[in-house]
């Protein structure tokens, strides 16, 4: 009677392990390398170095899984920050693999389990995860004066224009390094009438979401001085709306490209957050599908089968809906397509099996040899 009674109480464990919704846990898997110099025979610190090396890998390989290349260069600049804030919180699991010495470095092997929610939450935050396409487009209209007293530029004020200023030139080189998108200055364009707002009218004329405008002044302070001006605004062009505004004044013994990189720096970040506010955060549409396995003998492969699916990025939500036989039916919350999800689990080769999908059911019956 006890033994029977065990047997029971197994079953029913199973059964509500299969009937207990799974939902798909934020945690990645991944293998990286840390190393560090090394000085003297305390390596504890050399150790805790390369460790934090090997994390900031960890977070940004799987950063970079998921923002456009555009975006890829300011991530590197403020990924940082986020990593600094969040310490070792986000690590569910790690083991050293191994610890070498090569020539007075340290090259320290881990694997590593993480919880990548809160990384995907702050990259939709920083809008990241929009692609180029779909972030504001921006024209520039700022005014140059000097150095040399008859100097000025605007390259709007011509039917023909030549490109963009210098200044802007460089401004707009800064601005997509970091991911913005920035049209370019037309061969031919149709000039507005004369009017307070006419370069708004053109930015509008040209498709553009966004303006930047303003005057630079350059004007020699001495024989080898120069004092720098620059006043600087962010429009919404549909709105006709001044967002922010930016106000800067330099003075120092600089030739006039550097100085323009100056100016830029004290500008550049107010003007990004400002353009951020604009960004739409691109979320993929969920979709609930289905996902049956057949000819289940063994608790171990539909587990194995069950946790890869949950691994993937593009699977929010799994749960049982039906029980036949050896056969498991699943209500599943995806963000790409049934076939991307059979295709990963085909390069797993988990256990041999038929996969196909029709409609809206994936289906994988399992090969028992």
């Amino acid at each position: 009677m006890n033994i029977s009674r065990r047997s029971t109480c197994g079953v029913l464990v199973l059964m509500l392990y299969f009937i207990s919704p799974c939902s798909a846990q934020a945690e990645v898997s991944l293998t990286v390398s840390g190393i560090c110099a090394t000085t003297g025979s305390d390596l504890s610190k050399a150790e805790k170095t390369a460790f934090d090396d090997a994390l900031y890998k960890a977070y940004l390989d799987l950063a970079l899984r998921q923002v456009p290349a555009s975006a890829s260069v300011d991530l590197i600049q403020k990924i940082k920050g986020f990593i600094a804030g969040r310490g070792t919180q986000d690590i569910i699991q790690y083991q050293i693999i191994s610890r070498s010495q090569q020539d007075n470095v340290l090259i320290l092997n881990l694997d590593l389990k993480i919880n990548d929610a809160p990384l995907k939450d702050w990259l939709k935050t920083h809008a990241f995860t929009t692609p180029l396409g779909l972030r504001p487009s921006l024209l520039l209209t700022i005014t140059t004066r000097g150095p040399g007293p008859a100097e000025r530029y605007e390259w709007w004020s011509s039917s023909t224009p030549k490109g963009y200023s210098p200044f802007e030139t460089q401004l707009a080189a800064r601005l997509r390094n970091a991911g913005e998108n920035i049209i370019d200055v037309p061969q031919h364009i149709s000039l507005p009438p004369a009017s307070s707002d006419k370069t708004v009218t053109l930015a509008s004329n040209l498709g553009a979401s966004l303006l930047i405008t303003g005057i630079l002044t350059h004007k020699p302070s001495d024989a080898t001085g120069l004092d720098s001006r620059l006043e600087i605004s962010l429009i919404d062009v549909k709105m006709k709306r001044r967002i922010t505004s930016s106000f800067i004044s330099l003075k120092g013994t600089l030739d006039v490209k550097t100085m323009n990189e100056l100016l830029i720096t004290g500008v550049l970040d107010q003007i990004r957050s400002e353009i951020a506010k604009k960004v739409v955060v691109v979320t993929p549409v969920m979709r609930e599908k289905g996902l049956c396995i057949e000819g289940i003998k063994d608790y171990e492969t539909y587990d194995a089968i069950i946790n890869a699916v949950r691994s993937l990025d593009t699977v929010a939500k799994i749960s049982v809906s039906s029980i036949q036989g050896h056969s498991i039916c699943h209500a599943i919350q995806i963000k790409g397509s049934l076939q991307d999800i059979l295709d990963s689990l085909k390069q797993k080769k988990i256990a041999q099996a038929d996969m196909l999908v029709e409609d809206n059911i994936a289906s994988i019956r399992l090969l028992n040899p």
